[in-house]
């Protein structure tokens, strides 16, 4: 959970960086932080990427539940990150149009 928040920290923008605060932990913490330095309109903004990142994690569990048996823990651990990518890029692309 650490290399999230660090990773969440070093990426620009602020907004994109909450992709990978969905780790329960780090996110509780992200949005307190968030909220009390910068106000809520930020912390929503962020609550919002946290929300995408969490909607790819759950395409990720789905999908190397699926592949895992069937292409082996590297392919399917492979496949589902790409799955997780589309599915909270997307995610992001439609909370931010």
């Amino acid at each position: 959970m650490v290399a999230f928040a660090i990773l969440s920290d070093a990426l620009k923008p602020k907004a994109f960086a909450g992709l990978f605060s969905a780790a329960p932990s780090v996110a509780l913490a992200s949005l307190g932080l968030s909220t009390a330095m910068t106000g809520s309109t930020k912390a929503s903004q962020a609550a919002l990427t946290m929300v995408a990142g969490a909607l790819g994690l759950i395409a990720f569990c789905a999908v190397a539940a699926m592949l895992e048996k069937r292409v082996g823990a590297i392919a399917g651990s492979a496949l589902a990150w790409l799955s997780w990518v589309a599915v909270a890029g997307l995610a992001f692309w439609v909370l931010f149009q």
